[in-house]
């Protein structure tokens, strides 16, 4: 059997993600997705060959620092990489790895959601329709405003 690179994961992936991790590597899995203090993330780290974070570990310089020579790679489950000292890894000879451009559909989707969810006011009427609040039909009941057509903001006044 051929050796796998461990990769200690810190934090809970998707099942899709983690069951393709382990076919190419020896994941060090998070199943109850705790937030590692740094002094874990460490130790945890004695037996990685690469880490997978997402944005919400840091890795400063004095961490990057105390990262064991063990460890090649900073893969990071996020579209930045602010929350890695790129300067330090670099000097460490760790590679720094992100996931560009993945989030940019899902992005403009909720910008839409939200665009329209204003516009036809589904916060109100999601309020109303679960405290059973709504009484009746009515042609000027919570139409909101249409969106069809529009190219700026239009800022209604108060």
């Amino acid at each position: 059997m051929s050796y796998k690179p461990v990769v200690l994961v810190t934090r809970k992936l998707p099942d899709a993600v983690e069951t393709k991790l382990a076919e190419q590597f020896t994941p060090l899995l998070n199943p109850d997705d705790r937030l590692y203090d740094t002094d874990e993330l460490l130790e945890l780290a004695a037996d990685a060959d690469a880490i997978l974070p997402c944005h919400t570990e840091k890795f400063d310089a004095d961490t990057i620092a105390r990262l064991p020579a063990r460890v090649k790679a900073i893969a990071n489950f996020s579209v930045g990489v602010d929350h890695v000292d790129l300067e330090a890894a670099r000097r460490k000879q760790v590679i720094v790895t992100n996931t560009p451009d993945v989030l940019s559909d899902a992005t403009a989707e909720i910008a839409m959601l939200l665009m329209l969810g204003a516009a036809r006011r589904a916060s109100e009427g999601e309020h109303i329709m679960r405290n059973q609040l709504w009484k009746d039909w009515s042609p000027a009941f919570m139409v909101g405003r249409q969106i069809t057509g529009k190219r700026r903001a239009h800022v209604a006044s108060t």
